[in-house]
């Protein structure tokens, strides 16, 4: 075989997993992804203190709107909501939830965007230490 034949068909055989991912079929839409993000108001709250979870949930296109966020909890190897802490978006995307912890020690919790039906939620991830 010819070297030139081979380096093109290592070539191209690389190019095939890139092309793939960019390229959707005759008609379909792209499925957007959705983002998150959070800011709080306090990242050393005291035990049974308020604090303020808020942020924007969307596309890079457009608010998601009247869509729910859910707060949640890392404890004993899994996520658990968090009672009573879920909102829903307003017209901009927008949310703010008062969340209370009483557990004493560092918490990693994350908000939950629910997209769409055939998109996937959107997380992120954030931590407070409660005193």
């Amino acid at each position: 075989m010819n070297v030139r034949r081979t380096a093109a068909a290592v070539v191209v055989g690389a190019l095939v997993p890139l092309t793939g991912i960019v390229t959707t079929h005759a008609g379909a839409t792209p499925v957007e992804h959705y983002r998150i993000s959070v800011h709080v108001s306090d990242a050393t709250p005291a035990s049974g203190e308020q604090f303020i979870v808020r942020g924007t949930f969307g596309t890079t296109s457009a608010a998601a709107t009247d869509r729910p966020v859910k707060v949640q909890s890392y404890r004993e190897g899994s996520w658990h909501q968090l009672t009573g802490a879920v909102v829903r978006t307003d017209s901009e995307g927008e949310y703010r939830c008062r969340v209370v912890l009483s557990q004493t020690r560092k918490r990693l919790l994350r908000v939950v965007g629910v997209a769409p039906e055939g998109a996937r939620n959107a997380f992120h991830k954030f931590s407070v230490t409660v005193g």
